[in-house]
């Protein structure tokens, strides 16, 4: 027994020591990411971040960031200087933007993008400058893996939840993992007024993985309005309503839009689409808005915020741009 108590003890020391010698060799996961990670100046103002994600220059970051009246985009690097940003394409779906850096012989430092979302609860990482600070790394835990939407920017964009504080100025940033591939991209927080709730809205990689292997603006179809759940209105709200009243709620109808144009309003119900189907919750009701095209017609049973007034309505959707 001594014998083998030995044996074990000397491999357990021999597993520990290479662990360690590991451990000790690698990069310190900043200073690994530190070199990919950019921020976007838009018009000559700090605006967001980014990340580089190719060596032949090409830059992810955050639609909204570049969305503004200036189209002069520039990077800013401690380590690469500040060069000038063409645009390659938009994924509005997904708020996400790619760019390019100007070529040159060396390759670009550069960050892969992860195959999968950590489990919920584990540590994530985000990259970027929040509120006009250079170069922070910020801790996070994932709080969701499963995509669900948020409507900001005029419009839902398809993300999942991480428990962390994205400030302003870390829109388009790398949420990383501990070995430094980008697991997201941040876009969104979650706030009451202008208070953060400390939940950050992160774009999942497999949108990110598509837009930069195509490479191509996505169109998507939009019907220029937002929808909610009804559990989630005001008490106020619910007392007024029609008991047992299933739908959605419409809110953030956009003037001159195309919901606008056949007449829906703001907290009128969405009761059912096509004549039969009945949502209660947003993530169905935009899995079926986005595998449709623009230009195909939406047939909308709806109602007045008590859930009265029934008619129907057909809402030929339009491109989000």
């Amino acid at each position: 027994m001594k014998v083998h108590l030995t044996v074990i003890i000397t491999l357990f020391s021999i597993a520990s020591s290479t662990t360690a010698e590991k451990e000790a060799k690698a990069k310190p996961l900043y200073a690994k990411v530190a070199p990919a990670c950019l921020e976007i100046l838009v018009g000559g103002r700090l605006d967001g971040s980014a990340t580089i994600v190719s060596k032949e220059g090409l830059v992810l970051t955050a639609c909204h960031v570049i969305r503004k009246k200036s189209k002069r985009y520039e990077a800013l690097s401690p380590t690469l200087g500040r060069h000038p940003l063409k645009l390659v394409c938009t994924d509005r779906s997904h708020d996400l933007a790619l760019l390019s850096l100007p070529k040159r012989e060396n390759p670009y430092p550069f960050l892969p993008i992860a195959k999968n979302i950590p489990n919920e609860g584990r540590p994530s990482y985000l990259f970027g400058a929040p509120v006009f600070r250079h170069n922070l790394l910020i801790t996070g835990y994932v709080a969701k893996k499963k995509s669900s939407f948020e409507w900001y920017d005029g419009a839902f964009a398809e993300t999942f939840a991480i428990a962390g504080i994205g400030a302003g100025g870390t829109s388009g940033g790398p949420w990383l993992n501990a070995r430094g591939e980008i697991i997201g991209v941040q876009v969104a927080s979650m706030t009451l007024g202008e208070v953060h709730q400390g939940i950050a809205s992160a774009i999942p990689p497999t949108a990110i993985r598509s837009l930069i292997e195509k490479k191509t603006t996505v169109v998507t179809p939009t019907m220029q309005a937002a929808v909610e759940e009804i559990w989630g209105q005001s008490p106020e709200f619910l007392e007024k309503i029609k008991p047992n009243t299933k739908g959605l709620l419409l809110r953030q109808v956009a003037k001159g839009g195309v919901a606008a144009k056949v007449g829906l309003k703001d907290e009128e119900i969405i009761l059912k689409v096509g004549g039969k189907r009945i949502f209660e919750r947003i993530e169905p009701f935009m899995q079926m808005l986005r595998r449709k095209k623009p230009g195909d017609t939406l047939l909308l049973h709806v109602a007045d915020s008590k859930g009265e007034g029934q008619r129907t309505e057909k809402v030929k959707l339009a491109e989000l741009k």
